[in-house]
């Protein structure tokens, strides 16, 4: 090959170089400027949602926010021709809700919708509407969707086609919005409670909330243990559904036809009332439930330790404390013998106890102020209600009188033997004829006994 050749194939190729090299940059340079393909999101404020819907076939659920309580949402549905809501998770709400505002969508030019799954409809405080409708199928991770936008007079905005990814929308379609439901059964603060009934193994018990605090309404009524019954009420308020049961079953099966127990709770404008089953499974460990209230019923499975702790014996929310009366509303004290006629009559005046027209002495003094505080202040470690026919021989009559001598309390006194030595008891007699027994054996109660013995049977002149 000549030389003159060889230079004109050197050329050549070199030619050849530069017009690759040339296309390879361009096609480069197109790479790096060609813009990535845009994402777009859901238009709608979380925190400005009202209410928000889901239809998939014929089942049609709606969640509302309750206009006079923001974050507390409630959710409605049909099952079996009934009619039923149920408290939502705020929280399952809340994040629900952020998800579908966060979701980036990849836009399409047309409607990729070939077989309608289902849709969810959004509505805002100001009247807007968007309507998002699933496809049934997805590929490559995403489903494809179509969103309406309307105004507040129900006039199309915007109408516009995309994909989301699939696992948002299988959090919205194929799961129904009821598995948003919350767990609790009572949804009322425990301070909103006013009342509530009680009944089990054919006995029962009705508490009502009054400014002074909780009475016992039935079986008795009397002064109730505050505390125990706060406690009683947080337990009931804090009970949880382990399942819900949405389709129908035979009241031989949930047991509900016979009970074993019904718990009522009622606010100032609302009620609730729980029926407990029998069993709901081989264990034991839960029962059946159906809650009814004035908006709907539930029929829910219930962990059985939650309801370890519940009675409907009255002795146990009967308070420790014979009388309620404050210290500055008894004005006299009065003790009678077993006879019924006065022993000793105590008058306060100016910070002083007067007997007889004379200012009491010191022993007299201490023992009335200390039998204050055993009717008052001391907690009696066994609180009994007993019978009509129960036979206690009393040894005396306490009466506990306010402004005007008006009657606020009489208690039958009386001392117990036991193996464990000495102990007072104080009793009060009901309108049905039963009595309540308080009994202490601690030193002021036993101090207090002798003191009324004493006096209880001085001789009348």
């Amino acid at each position: 090959m000549s030389i003159r050749t060889l230079l004109i194939w050197i050329i050549i190729a070199g030619t050849l170089g530069g017009i690759v090299i040339a296309i390879k940059a361009q096609q480069n340079k197109t790479l790096l400027t060609k813009p990535a393909t845009a994402s777009r999101l859901i238009s709608f404020d979380p925190a400005s949602t009202i209410t928000l819907e889901r239809a998939v076939a014929n089942q049609r659920e709606v969640l509302r926010q309750d206009p006079t309580e923001p974050g507390r949402w409630t959710i409605h549905w049909s099952h079996a021709g009934m009619d039923h809501q149920w408290a939502a998770q705020p929280n399952k709400v809340r994040s629900a809700l952020r998800t579908l505002a966060t979701a980036r969508i990849l836009p399409a030019d047309e409607n990729l919708i070939t077989t309608l799954a289902g849709e969810f409809i959004i509505r805002q405080l100001n009247g807007d509407s968007i309507r998002i409708e699933f496809d049934a199928s997805s590929s490559g991770g995403y489903t494809p969707i179509r969103v309406e936008e309307r105004d507040s007079q129900g006039i199309a905005t915007a109408m516009w086609f995309g994909r989301i990814e699939k696992n948002i929308a299988d959090a919205f379609i194929p799961k129904p919005i009821k598995d948003w439901r919350s767990d609790r059964i009572f949804e009322m603060p425990n301070s909103a409670v006013r009342g509530l009934e009680l009944s089990a193994m054919g006995t029962s018990v009705e508490f009502a909330r009054m400014n002074t605090g909780w009475m016992i309404q039935k079986p008795i009524q009397i002064h109730g243990n505050t505390t125990q019954i706060e406690n009683l009420v947080k337990v009931l308020t804090s009970l949880e559904a382990a399942t819900f049961v949405d389709d129908p079953l035979d009241p031989a099966t949930t047991g509900l036809g016979t009970p074993i127990a019904t718990i009522r709770i009622s606010a100032t404008d609302e009620s609730s009332t729980l029926t407990i089953g029998t069993r709901a499974d081989v264990d034991g460990t839960r029962v059946y439930a159906q809650l009814n209230t004035s908006t709907g019923s539930a029929l829910v499975t219930l962990e059985t330790d939650q309801l370890a702790k519940l009675t409907a014996v009255v002795d146990a929310y009967i308070a420790k404390t014979p009388s309620r009366q404050n210290l500055s509303a008894i004005r006299a004290v009065r003790i009678e013998g077993r006879d019924g006629k006065t022993r000793l009559k105590a008058d306060k005046s100016a910070g002083n106890w007067i007997i007889a027209g004379a200012q009491a002495d010191s022993l007299n003094r201490d023992a009335i102020e200390r039998l204050l505080r055993v009717l008052i202040r001391n907690q009696a470690p066994l609180v009994r209600l007993l019978d009509a026919n129960t036979p206690i021989e009393p040894l005396g009559y306490v009466e506990l009188l306010g402004e005007n001598e008006q009657p606020l309390n009489r208690f039958a006194i009386a001392l117990d033997s036991t193996d464990a030595g000495m102990r007072l008891l104080i009793l009060q007699k009901l309108t049905s004829g039963q009595q309540v027994l308080w009994a202490s054996n601690a030193d002021e109660a036993l101090a207090t006994g002798a003191w009324l013995t004493a006096v209880a049977g001085k001789r009348v002149p």
